[in-house]
């Protein structure tokens, strides 16, 4: 089966954030750094997921939902649980943010 991009961008742009995510947590030294990357790429997806609101979430689901499980993958040090915990805290607390207007997200 051929692979089209346009069709397929979703699962592609998973599987590459997947891979990042997996050597991102393989390269932190610490379980205080795991949590704090997982932390601030929960941050990032809080905008990604405020950005999209209105429109249609899956792609982003399993965009994200690839970056966690590489990251989980990779993870040395730490919990897995509190991994989650911290990923979906940061897309929480970011969306928060940005839904009451604290933080603004500029269009561009």
């Amino acid at each position: 089966m051929k692979l089209n991009l346009f069709m397929d961008w979703p699962e592609v742009l998973a599987f590459v954030l997947l891979v990042i995510g997996f050597f991102s947590a393989l390269g932190s030294g610490s379980a205080v750094i795991a949590y704090t990357l997982v932390l601030l790429a929960g941050l990032m997806g809080g905008r990604i997921w405020f950005r999209v609101k209105k429109g249609f979430k899956t792609p982003w689901v399993i965009i994200l939902t690839g970056f966690l499980i590489g990251f989980m993958l990779g993870s040395r040090y730490g919990s897995n649980k509190i991994i989650l915990l911290f990923y979906v805290f940061g897309i929480a607390i970011s969306y928060y943010l940005h839904d009451r207007e604290i933080i603004k997200s500029l269009q561009y």
